[in-house]
């Protein structure tokens, strides 16, 4: 090449890798850590999260990142296991740079009170599958948020259905599992149904799964409750209890609340499913009238993936991610994209409403007390909803 050429090559090289394309390629990426229970009794919903946390971050990625850092996914398995889970969070504790992982997402109610000091001290902004009302506590765990009602606000919301449908003098019978999970908001059933007039005329508490529901549909059978709360479960025991219950006549009204609101209940369970209610905060797949399950659907169909059914426990990883890009979008707006930063953002997010999957964004108590009630259609292999939304914190 003469002097003429090599300076011609020199300034073509120069358009092409501009010193703003040059620090977009090198920007260092933005971490999302995920420990979620990908083996074990509850693999099958934590899979299904995962997918919807995957595809969120290829939607953020296809559509330039935040402020061109790539959002990627730092994913453990805990197996549901609360040693398993600390041990997972500490490894990527130390590994990553904390001005990369900016959130972190955990996987029970369990693992993130056995996490909230360390996630405190770290500034670390977290969520989790869990709904606890220990943790929607901003004054003690100032960087926790619960991406939506709490175990509480959803039980607030059955026993305002409760009311409409008895009245005072409405008998509860309650089933439980033996996990933080499980007991969370049974306090609080408890003290609101002596509140209002209603009866608790028994409780059981089992294991996350039981093999014979026959213990169980004795004591409904004895008590002859109207209405029957289960909490703590994700289709582990609600499916064979109400099997069993319908078989030996029990006509009690079945109720449950998040995890219990997946439609795979209907087909587990069949006929007796008719008539479940659950609560439930974000939207169905099947609901195109939704934005967000439109960008999902843009976004499989673009990727060419599978565009059936996809689960709540899907839907509500694609909520979270789709309020994480938007808090981080704005706290990159403001120069702020540190963790720090993160979570003023998603304190003032406001009317923000993820596509339509949340009312708003508007915290209270840094959870969403909002939600919905649907009531099982075997026939439409469905779940239609009741209400629209109801604020948990009343009963």
């Amino acid at each position: 090449m003469n002097r003429r050429q090599v300076l011609k090559a020199g300034l073509a090289a120069s358009a092409v890798y501009s010193p703003w394309m040059i620090a977009r390629a090198q920007a260092r990426p933005i971490r999302l850590g995920i420990i979620f229970p990908l083996t074990g009794a509850f693999a099958f919903a934590g899979n299904a999260g995962l997918e919807g946390f995957r595809d969120a971050a290829d939607w953020v990625n296809d559509a330039g990142g935040i402020g061109g850092r790539r959002l990627e996914l730092v994913v453990e398995d805990d197996g549901y296991d609360v040693a398993r889970g600390t041990a997972a969070f500490n490894r990527v504790i130390a590994r990553e740079r904390a001005d990369e992982m900016l959130f972190m997402y955990g996987s029970s109610t369990g693992l993130s009170l056995a996490l909230a000091p360390e996630i405190t001290r770290l500034g670390l902004p977290y969520s989790a599958t869990s709904f606890s009302n220990v943790l929607a506590n901003p004054e003690r765990f100032p960087t926790i948020f619960v991406m939506g009602p709490t175990y509480n606000d959803m039980a607030g919301a059955l026993l305002q259905q409760i009311r409409r449908q008895r009245g005072r003098g409405a008998k509860i019978f309650l089933v439980y599992s033996n996990t933080e999970f499980g007991r969370d908001p049974i306090p609080f059933i408890k003290e609101q149904s002596a509140r209002v007039g209603f009866q608790i005329v028994g409780e059981v508490v089992t294991p996350l799964a039981i093999a014979d529901a026959t213990p169980i549909v004795t004591q409904l059978r004895q008590t002859t409750p109207d209405f029957v709360i289960m909490q703590g479960y994700v289709l582990t025991v609600e499916p064979l209890l109400m099997r069993a219950a319908r078989e030996q006549g029990v006509r009690s009204t079945f109720m449950g609340t998040y995890y219990s609101a997946e439609i795979a209940l209907i087909p587990r369970t069949g006929p007796a499913a008719d008539g479940f209610i659950a609560t439930y905060h974000n939207a169905y797949f099947w609901d195109t009238t939704v934005p967000a399950v439109e960008q999902i659907r843009a976004l499989r169909r673009a990727r060419g993936r599978d565009l059936s059914y996809r689960t709540t426990y899907y839907m509500g990883s694609w909520m979270v991610a789709d309020v994480l890009a938007e808090a981080m979008r704005r706290a990159n707006a403001a120069g702020r994209l540190t963790r720090a930063g993160v979570i003023e953002a998603l304190d003032g997010l406001g009317d923000y409403n993820a596509g339509g999957q949340v009312r708003n964004m508007r915290w209270v108590d840094r959870r969403l007390p909002f939600t919905r009630l649907w009531r099982a259609n075997v026939r439409d292999a469905r779940f239609d909803a009741i209400t629209d939304w109801v604020d948990g914190r009343r009963v």
